[in-house]
């Protein structure tokens, strides 16, 4: 058996659900999971309390954004 590159949370699905749906829910675990950069003090301490509220662990301070990221990408079109 061959090893493994990187450590997937996905693999705990095994073939179920198929590549592409499990590459996805990876990819937003993952933004999830990640800590980001406070808008406040600049600590890289800030987790998600719940979906779209954002909490910095160092400073305390509170703020909505995305459901899996602080900061709302918005694509505009061209």
């Amino acid at each position: 058996m061959a090893k493994k590159k990187y450590p997937n949370i996905a693999a705990r699905f095994g073939p179920r659900y198929g590549a592409t749906l499990r590459k996805r829910w990876n990819l937003v675990m993952i933004k999830r999971v990640k800590k980001y950069e406070c808008p406040r003090c600049m600590h890289k301490k800030v987790v998600r309390v719940s979906v779209g509220v954002w909490r910095c662990k160092k400073c305390g301070y509170t703020f909505a954004g995305g459901a899996y990221e602080p900061v709302i990408i918005r694509r505009g079109v061209k």
